[in-house]
C-alpha cells in the first residue's frame, strides 16, 4: 500500500488544500488519517479536528471523525507510537493508498518521540511536505532534509503554495530537494463569507439581514491616520476592515469604499452615525470582544478553512492541484 505522510514547517501552509487535492486525484481508493487535532470544533457535543470532518465528507470515508483524528499531543502525557499505530490501523482497512497528514510543523511531537518523522518512519510512509514559498520557509526545508538523514525516512519531496515567483523552486532543486508541484495564488481559494467571519470571532451582528453571504478577500486593520486609511482603503475591493469601536472616523471611511463587512473590537458598539451609513450601503457589522490584533489572527486562520459542503471550492482545489502538481511523481512507484 501506498502511503504518504504530508506535514510542514510553517504555519498557513496549505496543508490541507493539498492534502484534499492529492486524495481527490488518487488513482486509486484512497484513505485519510491524521494523528493529532490541531484545530477543533463541537459538533453534536463531540470535539472533533476540523480536517477531519472535512476529509471525512470529501471523501466519504465509512469512519468516524474521531476514528481519522483520534489523539492529542501533550508533552507531560505523551501518547505512545503504539497508540498511533494503532488507531491508524483501524483506518486503513479497505484502503489501497493512504494519506497521513501530520502537524503544522513535522517536528511536533519529538519530544514524546511521536514526531512526524518518527510516524512516517514507523508507518514506513514516504513523506511530502507542503511548505510556502518564504525564503525562512525554504531555508527550514534544506535543514530538515539532513535531519531526515537520521531516521531515515523516505523523502518524496516539497510541494509550494502561494508561489508567486516561479524561481523559489529552482533553490530547492539546486540543494537536491525535488520539487514536487508550485501552486500559485488562487484569489478564490483564499477568499470567506462574512458570516465564517462573525463566527470565527464570536461577533455580535449588527445590520445583519444583508451582506453576511459576501465574500472576504483581503483583511486590513484600521489603526492608522484617516487619510492613510483612505488612501488604502480605496485600493482595495471586498475587504473586512478590523478597528476600534471607537474609531468612527476609520468606521465612516470604510463604509464609503467597497467593504463587506466592518470588524469593531474592544466590545464596543458603533454610533448610531455609523450604524445608519452601514444599513443604507448593506455592509454588516462585527462586534467582539477581542482586541484588534486577537480578531485579526483568528480572521487569518480563515484562509486555511475549507467548508466540508462547499462541493465547488473542493472541485477548484481538485483541479488546482491536478494542474500545478506532478501527481504522477506523487502516486507513482
Amino acid at each position: 500500500m501506498k502511503t504518504l505522510f504530508l506535514s510542514s514547517v510553517v504555519e498557513r501552509s496549505g496543508k490541507s488544500m493539498v492534502t484534499l487535492g492529492l486524495a481527490k486525484n488518487c488513482p486509486v481508493k484512497v484513505g485519510y488519517f491524521k494523528p493529532f487535532k490541531e484545530v477543533v470544533m463541537n459538533v453534536d457535543g463531540k470535539v472533533i479536528d476540523q480536517d477531519a470532518l472535512l476529509m471525512k465528507r470529501a471523501l466519504r470515508l465509512p469512519f468516524d471523525e474521531e476514528e481519522l483524528c483520534p489523539l492529542v499531543y501533550d508533552i507531560y502525557q505523551p501518547v505512545g507510537m503504539e497508540d498511533v499505530l494503532k488507531a491508524y490501523g483501524k483506518v486503513k482497512e479497505g484502503a489501497e493508498a493512504m494519506l497521513v497528514e501530520g502537524t503544522r510543523d513535522i517536528t511536533t511531537g519529538c519530544l514524546g518521540s511521536v514526531s512526524g518523522m518518527a510516524i512516517a518512519q514507523a508507518m514506513d510512509a514516504q513523506v511530502v511536505l507542503v511548505s510556502s514559498a518564504q525564503i525562512s520557509a525554504l531555508d527550514k526545508i534544506c535543514m530538515l532534509r539532513r535531519l531526515m538523514d537520521q531516521y531515515p525516512v523516505h523523502f518524496r519531496g516539497v510541494v509550494l503554495n502561494q508561489v508567486e515567483d516561479m524561481r523559489m523552486g529552482k533553490l530547492l532543486e539546486r540543494r537536491g530537494i525535488r520539487v514536487l508541484g508550485s501552486i500559485p495564488p488562487v484569489k478564490e481559494l483564499r477568499a470567506f463569507r462574512v458570516s465564517e467571519v462573525a463566527e470565527a470571532i464570536g461577533a455580535d451582528v449588527i445590520n445583519g439581514d444583508r451582506g453576511m453571504d459576501e465574500m472576504v478577500e483581503r483583511v486590513m486593520i484600521g489603526a492608522m491616520t484617516i487619510e492613510t486609511a483612505m488612501l488604502h482603503m480605496r485600493r482595495v475591493s471586498r475587504k473586512a476592515i478590523i478597528t476600534g469601536g471607537d474609531r468612527t472616523d476609520i468606521q465612516m471611511a470604510a463604509l464609503s469604499t467597497d467593504t463587506s463587512c466592518l470588524v469593531l473590537t474592544g466590545g464596543m458598539f458603533p454610533s448610531k452615525t455609523v450604524m445608519t451609513k452601514a444599513f443604507e450601503v448593506g455592509v454588516p457589522i462585527l462586534v467582539t470582544r477581542h482586541n484588534t490584533m486577537e480578531a485579526a489572527e483568528m480572521i487569518e486562520h480563515l484562509i486555511a478553512r475549507i467548508d466540508p459542503e462547499d462541493d465547488a471550492k473542493i472541485s477548484q482545489i481538485a483541479d488546482v492541484v491536478r494542474r500545478h502538481v506532478d501527481l504522477d511523481t506523487v502516486w507513482g512507484d
